[in-house]
């Protein structure tokens, strides 16, 4: 059963992503041009909020392990297969949204760069942008599948964890774990599948900090640049650039406070050989928050969106 914060995160969610959907439809300036296409992810998250309700995902570290975990009822009417898929869904979304951050920038630095633009974004190349999330799924998958699933060692390892903390037994649950470490008669040893697999999790991750933040900077550098050197008529122009830039970057703060930073610790510290000691839904209940927070950065700092909204307001106190 989901909790009530993934609940209402998901219907808020559903509700804030479909009205800025209305507005990127209706509210977006012609200056915009494509980006409106590449604002959409809206979709995404709403993908996210439903995903997250279905799945009713917990994450927690035990040990030497990572586990995210949901409840499956046998005799339930959702096959094991499918309880299955809507785990490893669930983490591939992190993959996704990771693609998603960096082809934004990508799109705003080409914006502010004719040069780089013409090389890398026009014509066709552009719809590559839209690709990057669907490859980093299928890679995170890879990842999950090699390093993460299931197998006698790790369901010996966390039986007794899921029974005494969860009531739950093995057959009663859906999980994923990389197991960093194992002990034989030698003692500890690397489980290799485990890190080769979070070495291509950190991959992805990484690429998509150093776009971020290098496409970012000089992103930045260019509007101030624009701003300083335009006449007052292409400055309106210029002013809806760094509009964009400013929710861009806000929207990037939010997954980092909401996800990241969080995932991070429950990773390390097994990977350093720390057991945190406990287990709780905060990480999922924290993660279910961020698809509803998201559209709000777009909504109110792209000045004809926050007009669009008093507008609909206007005339709803009008009726």
């Amino acid at each position: 059963m989901a909790s009530y914060v993934q609940l209402a995160s998901t219907c808020v969610s559903l509700l804030l992503n479909l009205f800025l959907c209305w507005l990127i439809w209706k509210k977006s300036p012609n200056k915009m041009g494509s980006y409106k296409q590449l604002m959409v992810t809206s979709v995404f998250e709403m993908y996210y909020a439903m995903l997250d309700g279905a799945a009713d995902v917990t994450v927690f570290a035990h040990g030497f392990a990572v586990v995210v975990f949901r409840e499956y009822l046998p005799n339930s009417w959702v096959p094991s297969i499918v309880s299955m898929a809507l785990v490893i869904a669930y983490c591939v979304t992190f993959g996704m949204c990771m693609a998603i951050l960096a082809s934004h920038f990508m799109y705003r630095y080409s914006v502010t760069d004719s040069t780089f633009h013409h090389c890398y974004l026009s014509g066709k190349k552009y719809y590559l942008l839209f690709m990057a999330p669907f490859v980093y799924a299928i890679w995170w998958t890879s990842a999950l599948l090699y390093g993460y699933s299931p197998n006698a060692e790790s369901d010996e390892y966390l039986k007794a964890r899921f029974l005494d903390t969860f009531d739950l037994r093995l057959d009663q649950i859906s999980y994923v774990s990389p197991k960093f470490y194992r002990y034989d008669s030698q003692g500890s040893l690397f489980n290799s599948s485990a890190w080769i697999a979070v070495a291509n999790c950190l991959m992805m991750v990484t690429s998509s900090i150093f776009f971020v933040l290098y496409l970012g900077s000089k992103c930045y550098l260019n509007i101030r640049k624009h701003l300083s050197l335009q006449s007052e008529t292409s400055k309106f122009s210029a002013n809806l650039q760094k509009q964009i830039f400013n929710a861009l970057v806000i929207q990037t703060i939010i997954p980092v406070v909401l996800m990241y930073l969080l995932i991070l610790v429950f990773f390390l510290c097994p990977m350093i050989n720390v057991n945190l000691g406990y287990s709780s839904r905060f990480v999922s209940d924290m993660v279910a928050l961020y698809p509803v927070i998201d559209p709000l950065p777009n909504m109110f700092i792209i000045k004809t969106y926050r007009k669009g909204i008093i507008g609909k307001r206007k005339d709803l106190e009008d009726s």
